[in-house]
């Protein structure tokens, strides 16, 4: 429990695994837990394959649960089996107690029909599935979903709004996933065009049953809410959503020459949703809302959503903050752990304002309905204490501001593993 505590500390952590044999043991999981490869980085340390040949020089492999292949921020390369040989294969192939797989352009045609020997060691573990501008058609991508028998969450990530102007290949309707996955956990799709995907994925693996969902500029968000009607209990919402409506000069031209300009609050309808109890809005979302010049819209979103809402049990409006959003916390790159540093007493000020922004809007969409607010910090550990302490405090502010006079009960400060599922 001591150097669990200790996870986000790296510096301490090799000290710990230094000091005997048994704090080794303790120690060097939560040191290698995670291992990130670029496929075109500019720094050795990081290029495909040269940290999957050091960690397996070191037997460390077996130790790694989070893994991702990254594409870098200007390279075209995709993963294909062009990147393997012999050696890359085998070390590879080693990575045999992954639960979070990340992938950047993968190129499933290449491997196929394949592909069970490029992936195979890690189909019994993988929970968390992360495809970021997967290539392939329909049939393709939900074969390769469908081969991980024991996938909970699935992410599929797209940069921009455009759509494919290549079109979609072909499928082959002889091709049927060999598997049907759980999905029981979440469901993350942003700038998602391919309905037709959402469709097939459905019918081919009977229905869905996410219990949460992170929806952002998708096609055919209505289709996914009534697919999982009787599962969905968490939704992340985005205030700043293009297909809600216009809330900032940022997406003004993409409204005009896109495919979002068709959609409207209607994609918002939560009634058939009996089971959901809890949405989350990150604050990022927020800030860039009130950065804007239409707060007011912003504000008839949320009442908007809130009143489509049919649950009489009690429900909750969570706001999540991310480590980086606080003063005083930043993020090394390559890493996903945070460090402090000292802040100035401007910096504290300005926090503090954007606090008092965030919760003038939430305060006038409480106006709707009665729900708690519960502020969350993704992070742990001594930064996570830092985050809830910078929170604490401004919620006391804005109670002698009278912030948050207007809401049935005071709001609480809940710190979740930055790892775990909002």
């Amino acid at each position: 429990m001591f150097i669990a505590y200790l996870i986000f500390d790296i510096r301490s952590l090799r000290a710990c695994s230094m000091t005997c044999y048994p704090w080794y043991i303790a120690a060097v999981p939560h040191l290698y837990h995670a291992l990130h490869v670029d496929i075109n980085s500019p720094d050795q340390k990081f290029r495909w394959p040269n940290p999957i040949r050091y960690m397996h020089m070191l037997g460390l492999l077996p130790l790694i649960e989070s893994f991702s292949i990254r594409r870098g921020s200007h390279s075209e390369v995709g993963f294909s089996p062009k990147l393997f040989n012999f050696c890359t294969l085998r070390q590879f192939s080693a990575l045999n107690n992954i639960q979070d797989l990340w992938i950047d352009d993968l190129n499933i045609p290449s491997f196929m029909p394949g592909i069970r020997q490029y992936f195979g060691r890690l189909l019994p573990t993988v929970q968390f599935l992360t495809l970021r501008e997967p290539k392939g058609s329909h049939r393709q991508i939900i074969y390769f979903i469908g081969m991980f028998q024991h996938l909970e969450d699935l992410r599929l990530l797209y940069d921009d709004y455009r759509v494919n102007s290549q079109g979609e290949p072909a499928d082959d309707l002889m091709l049927l996933p060999p598997s049907v996955p759980p999905l029981r956990g979440r469901l993350v799709l942003e700038n998602f065009t391919r309905v037709g995907l959402l469709k097939d994925m459905i019918d081919l693996f009977g229905g869905i049953r996410f219990r949460g969902m992170d929806l952002f500029n998708v096609d055919g968000m209505p289709l996914l809410l009534s697919a999982c009607a009787t599962t969905l209990g968490t939704l992340r919402l985005y205030p700043d959503d293009p297909r809600g409506e216009v809330f900032s000069l940022k997406h003004v031209r993409l409204l005009t020459d896109n495919f979002t300009a068709r959609s409207s609050l209607q994609s918002f309808d939560l009634s058939r949703n009996k089971s959901l109890r809890a949405l989350r809005i990150p604050a990022q979302s927020l800030d860039r809302v009130l950065s804007g010049d239409s707060p007011n819209m912003a504000s008839n979103f949320l009442r908007h959503v809130l009143s489509t809402i049919t649950s009489a049990a009690f429900f909750e409006l969570a706001v999540l903050y991310w480590d980086h959003h606080f003063r005083g916390v930043q993020l090394v790159q390559y890493s996903d752990r945070p460090h402090m540093h000292e802040i100035s007493q401007a910096e504290r000020a300005e926090e503090a304002s954007r606090h008092h922004k965030r919760f003038e809007l939430l305060r006038e969409a409480h106006k709707v309905r009665d729900f708690q607010l519960v502020l969350c910090a993704t992070v742990w550990g001594p930064i996570g204490e830092y985050s809830v302490r910078m929170l604490r405090q401004a919620v006391a502010d804005e109670k002698v501001k009278k912030g948050f006079d207007d809401f049935s009960s005071d709001p609480s400060v809940t710190c979740y593993l930055h790892m775990g599922p909002l």
